[in-house]
């Protein structure tokens, strides 16, 4: 670099004479091209059908991120821990009516749901008893009551029963449920062994196993929700929440946005196209290279195995509209050589040495901006900021090497006659524009010190957030069923707590039984602002049962046994008795134990102080030697919180890392380099400040806007530093240079800004809200960034740049 930080002019001038000399080749070769690029396309594309949904809660971080490792070894020894939960409300749950009803759902549930584990309802809720010294465990509704004293005795039975309230039955025994637990293995790939289980198998093929897949959660959620249709009545009201529910809503929500989202944006972008261009080859051309370009990078996903999951469900459409930004300045360019004479091969060249490196430099900075989210500690964050710059890449190879080819095939027409008078009005606009921020720097620079200064006290009051059940809009089923069962039932989601005693037959131990117990009464006391137990289960409560019913069922024994041998005995007992329930609470060695909490759904925000509270209090209460691991869905959803924020922080300064020296390097010019990061952030912060101010949470999705939208607005900024530039070289005016940048890129950048934030505002028409405010903000960042390229950074080069004296700038770029 010189010592005013440019490079060597001819350097650029290379460049743009290599673009230019490809223009020509590309179009005598057109047909070879075009073969090539759809020969490997077409390989690609035919692994199109394996790419996969995910939208499991695991699935937000990453595999050997600690809290999921955790919570696979968990589901490796006790099953699954996200049950669908099913409540039914009637007039009178003790009805002889109704438990017909109840037993008729039951059954069919057993009968047509696949994958089942186990189905717990009243009908075959644990009923544990003591006969002349004999343990009989059977089932509450064993012998179906026929008389109203039979079924006065069950409900005596069911009411009184400490294990069956706010699991089974609602505290004030109006709501009754079933709970419906699945298998935590898929069974895809998994085929019977005519050997009966001999033979070389065990932890390779273990190994090998994978949790069940999203296509299997769905087969069992429709079925459950073909049953509870047919079953629903005034007087049988059902809901059904639970974590496999709220994935498959989940799954569909993004299947159906997203092939609806993805058709609108290539209507949008087709009608843009035309408005802008009015030629049919000026609207097919780009959308076959864009969508070429989707297609291709959502196949590699598919050969990589990378599924598409709830935040990557906008890459179809952010391709499509970040792909066509490529093709708008190529076309623009072509059409003004074609309207001075130029012929197609002419034009082809002039275009690609004109606005062919712009391309280059605007690209490299979307992808980098994108890359920072590759750091992310959100699983599906890191795939997007790996996958995203992918199809930002491929997109710019397909537009420098098909494009040219395409448009030298494809019949153009004649050449097209001055501009539209529209179009004419929109280049005086941004001129005028253009103008007004040289004439008024010093004014303009200081009103947006000002705005930056009123946005950065909203962005410090901003909150984030981790909420699925909001995501849905009041009235959804599946949100109204969470809310109604948190609220009668006391909880719908599950926090795992492992005792590890340290040795075999630990948990035989009265001592340390004591202090699990005490571990329950501390718990369903806690309440953290809208976080409480609303039940627990663990070992000591299937103790106490055994105990109780071994002493003629009298409520003072529902106690712990005192003697250690007598503690063994009894769970033998219990175990000989038919029932494997102790393998749902404790591990065969009675080394580990397990503690589950039942708490409401709530946001993610609320559960990080609730968990290091129970974590502190619980090692506390049972001392040194004894070890406690937290785990379970509610751990997760806890850990994905602390993710978004540290995912934040951390993308948002490995995207200002990574395009700051790329803005000074493609730039040419430290000093401009730097200027231009001005108003690359100005949007970003507006938009933080609008979020903060208007109480909008950061999660999930919003956490991308900001590094999309630096991304996206360095283009802008980019093609406006390179014209201006070349301008500025040539006339040293500044004022001038302005004017010409905005008059020769300026309807370009206003019209790639259009279809850039149109293909984000359509999110506001999602079923999601969390898509909904994604869109509008995204679009707004994307917006305002288009105005500090117009206004913000002409009053900058203003007040920065000087004149100069003029060096002559001839770049024969046709040759």
């Amino acid at each position: 670099m010189s010592a005013g930080g440019d490079p060597p002019a001819p350097v650029r001038e290379r460049i743009e004479r290599a673009f230019a000399r490809w223009g020509h080749r590309a179009y005598h070769r057109a047909w070879t091209t075009i073969g090539a690029v759809l020969l490997v396309a077409g390989a690609l594309i035919t692994q199109l059908p394996k790419i996969e949904i995910d939208t499991s809660t695991e699935g937000f971080l990453h595999e050997d991120d600690p809290v999921r490792v955790t919570y696979d070894a968990f589901r490796d020894q006790f099953g699954r821990d996200d049950r669908i939960l099913i409540a039914i409300e009637p007039p009178q749950v003790f009805d002889l009516a109704f438990l017909e009803k109840l037993h008729a759902l039951h059954e069919d549930i057993e009968n047509e749901v696949p994958k089942l584990q186990e189905v717990t309802s009243l009908v075959n809720a644990r009923h544990t008893r003591g006969e002349h010294d004999e343990l009989i465990v059977g089932e509450l509704l064993e012998d179906w009551p026929r008389t109203p004293e039979a079924l006065a005795t069950v409900e005596k039975l069911a009411l009184g029963n400490p294990l069956y309230r706010n699991l089974l039955l609602s505290a004030d025994g109006r709501v009754t449920t079933i709970s419906i637990e699945t298998d935590a293995y898929s069974s895809l790939g998994v085929e019977d062994d005519d050997f009966g289980g001999f033979g070389d198998t065990g932890d390779a093929a273990a190994a090998e196993r994978r949790f069940i897949t999203g296509a299997e959660n769905a087969e069992i959620v429709e079925a459950i929700e073909a049953i509870v249709t047919r079953h629903q009545a005034p007087d049988f009201r059902i809901y059904t929440a639970g974590t496999p529910i709220l994935v498959e809503t989940l799954q569909r929500a993004m299947q159906t946005d997203m092939a609806r989202f993805t058709l609108i944006a290539v209507a949008a972008i087709a009608g843009f196209l035309f408005l802008l261009f009015r030629r049919a080859g000026a609207v097919v051309l780009p959308l076959a290279v864009v969508i070429l370009s989707l297609l291709c990078t959502l196949s590699i996903m598919a050969v990589a195995g990378a599924p598409i999951q709830i935040p990557t469900q906008i890459l179809p459409s952010f391709l499509l509209a970040v792909g066509i930004g490529n093709s708008v300045h190529v076309f623009a360019i072509f059409f003004q050589r074609r309207r001075v004479g130029d012929d197609k091969e002419q034009a082809i060249s002039f275009a690609l040495g004109h606005s062919g490196l712009a391309i280059v430099m605007t690209s490299l900075t979307t992808a980098g901006g994108l890359v920072s989210f590759a750091a992310a500690e959100l699983a599906p964050i890191a795939q997007f900021g790996i996958w995203a710059p992918v199809g930002v890449l491929l997109a710019l190879v397909l537009t420098v090497v098909l494009l040219p080819a395409l448009i030298a095939v494809f019949p153009m027409g004649a050449a097209p006659p001055a501009q539209e008078p529209e179009s004419q009005a929109t280049q005086r606009l941004l001129v005028r524009a253009g103008t007004f921020a040289t004439d008024h720097a010093t004014a303009i620079v200081l009103a947006s010190a000002g705005l930056l200064a009123f946005s950065l006290v909203g962005a410090f009051q901003i909150r984030f957030s981790h909420y699925p059940v909001e995501w849905f809009p009041e009235g959804h089923y599946f949100r109204v069923s969470t809310e109604r069962m948190d609220w009668k039932l006391k909880g719908s989601v599950f926090l795992e707590v492992l005792v590890d005693s340290g040795r075999e037959n630990g948990l035989h131990e009265p001592a340390l039984l004591d202090r699990i117990d005490d571990m329950r009464r501390h718990s369903l006391r806690i309440q953290m602002r809208d976080v409480y137990v609303g039940k627990t289960v663990s070992l000591v409560d299937v103790l106490k049962e055994i105990h109780q019913a071994l002493n003629e069922n009298r409520p003072e024994f529902h106690a712990i046994p005192r003697d250690r041998t007598l503690v063994a005995q009894e769970l033998l007992l219990f175990e000989n008795s038919g029932s494997d329930d102790l393998e749902d609470v404790v591990d065969p060695p009675f080394r580990v134990g397990r503690f589950t909490m039942k708490v409401p759904f709530v946001d993610a925000i609320q559960y990080a102080a609730f968990l290091e509270a129970i974590d502190r209090d619980f090692r506390q209460i049972l001392g040194d030697g004894v070890g406690v691991t937290i785990t379970g869905l509610l751990a997760l959803l806890g850990r994905t919180f602390s993710a978004v924020i540290h995912s934040m922080a951390k993308t948002y300064l490995v995207a200002f890392l990574v395009i700051t020296p790329l803005m000074v390097l493609l730039v040419g010019s430290l000093r401009i380099g730097l200027l231009s990061m001005i108003p690359n952030l100005t949007p970003i912060l507006i938009t933080l400040g609008v979020m903060g101010w208007f109480e909008i949470p950061l999660d999930g999705f919003t956490l991308l806007i900001g590094s999309i939208a630096i991304g996206l607005a360095v283009d802008d900024t980019i093609h406006f530093m390179h014209n201006f530039r070349r301008y500025y070289e040539r006339s040293g005016d500044i004022r001038g240079s302005v004017r010409e940048t905005l008059a020769s890129t300026g309807q370009a950048l206003l019209f790639t800004s259009l279809v850039l934030s149109t293909g984000f505002f359509l999110y506001m028409l999602a079923s999601m809200r969390i898509l909904f405010f994604f869109g509008l903000l995204t679009g707004f960042t994307i917006i305002v960034a288009f105005l500090a390229d117009v206004l913000l950074a002409p009053a900058l080069m203003t007040l920065v740049m000087r004149p100069r004296a003029v060096r002559t700038l001839d770049v024969e770029m046709s040759r």
